[in-house]
């Protein structure tokens, strides 16, 4: 089977982390995958990630979204190498690669991957846009929950048939670290191995809530104030954030780490982990710091509350730092509660987002427009039950 995976950017995020899993995943398979890129990632360790797990990866990049000249030489590329399925991520490759698919004379799945917009980002008229196009253009979408497809009826119509595959975690990504490379990375992260550590990981984007996080941790100071927060991501909202911490008094307290490629490690040194978004699918984050064994205390958006279902973690509704402060304060001062709810995380993501599962599924949805990916899915048995 060859596919290919097209996305706006190879910049890191939560789609392209599962990007990168899904290359891991399948290419051991023998499924010939090609990653296109609607954009030059500068600095982005992705692109040779990606290579180095068995994909080739082809940038397209389009200065506006309708660039005809880019635009005819993707629609020709897709022509010539004749791949079994395009599927796309994010607005622009949804946009983009429908249209191409349909000059080319290939299909092509589109997706949804969060349950909104991002109004700082897309636009009203392109996410309509958008929508036009999978529903008429694309052969079929994909969600990465039922949050996200529920968003998914509402922008396509409730007559467009939507598939859901909620993302995975590989639970051995976490590594394991003696207890003096924990307190060494700790005191490299906030300066003290002892302070209780709360962590953060995402783009620094006003999607992220994390504005409203910091408000939260100024909160969370007055009774524990020894605390530290680091968030770890970068993005355009970084010199804001930077001001917030200054205005707050959080200087000494509040980290922004900037783009880290330890993440695993973070969270295997973190206490609690915290998730401020105001808009999500299935959030990769959270998914990781389950497999982590960590406490979680997340808003209730996208998937999430799928996700921390059984006592998993703690919700809490969005844009409320008063809220988010209490369940951290809480968390905080209750260490039985912290052991209980990380065990019961971790043991729902080990449940409920296995990669074999997730591959199978994938496989199982490709099928749908290739008979070839038969043949890969006998493979996984194999594999399954050698």
């Amino acid at each position: 089977m060859r596919i290919a995976q097209m996305l706006d950017t190879l910049n890191w995020g939560g789609a392209q982390k599962m990007q990168l899993f899904l290359v891991q995943s399948l290419c051991p398979l023998g499924v010939d995958v090609t990653v296109i890129s609607l954009n030059r990632s500068l600095n982005s360790p992705l692109p040779a990630q990606l290579e180095a797990a068995g994909a080739r990866v082809v940038v397209f990049p389009f200065p506006k979204l309708f660039n005809l000249i880019s635009f005819f030489k993707l629609a020709g590329f897709l022509h010539r190498e004749r791949f079994d399925l395009v599927h796309g991520y994010l607005t622009y490759s949804n946009i983009l690669g429908s249209l191409a698919g349909r000059l080319s004379g290939t299909r092509f799945s589109g997706s949804f991957r969060n349950a909104g917009y991002d109004s700082g980002r897309i636009s009203a008229r392109r996410a309509k846009i958008e929508s036009f196009c999978l529903r008429h253009f694309a052969d079929g979408i994909l969600a990465n929950g039922y949050a996200v497809a529920e968003f998914g009826h509402r922008q396509v119509g409730a007559d467009i048939s939507i598939d859901v595959l909620p993302n995975a975690v590989d639970m051995n990504i976490i590594p394991q670290l003696s207890r003096e490379e924990k307190q060494s990375l700790r005191r490299e992260l906030v300066g003290n191995a002892d302070r209780p550590l709360i962590l953060s990981v995402g783009r620094l984007t006003p999607q992220k809530g994390f504005d409203h996080l910091l408000q939260a941790f100024a909160l969370v100071r007055k009774k524990h104030s020894n605390a530290a927060l680091a968030i770890a991501g970068a993005g355009r909202q970084r010199e804001v954030l930077e001001a917030q911490v200054r205005a707050l008094g959080l200087d000494g307290h509040a980290f922004l780490l900037g783009q880290r490629d330890d993440a695993p490690s973070l969270l295997a040194v973190a206490d609690v982990y915290v998730n401020s978004s105001l808009l999500e699918g299935t959030p990769v984050s959270v998914l990781e710091a389950m497999a982590a064994g960590l406490p979680i205390v997340a808003t209730s958006v996208g998937d999430t509350p799928y996700l921390l279902e059984s006592d998993a973690g703690i919700l809490v509704p969005p844009a409320q730092p008063e809220k988010m402060a209490e369940a951290l304060i809480e968390l905080l001062t209750n260490s039985a509660q912290r052991d209980a709810l990380g065990k019961s995380a971790k043991a729902r993501a080990q449940e409920k987002y296995s990669p074999r599962v997730w591959t199978r599924n994938l496989l199982t949805y490709y099928a749908k427009f290739t008979p070839t990916a038969q043949e890969h899915l006998k493979k996984l048995d194999e594999v399954t039950h050698a």
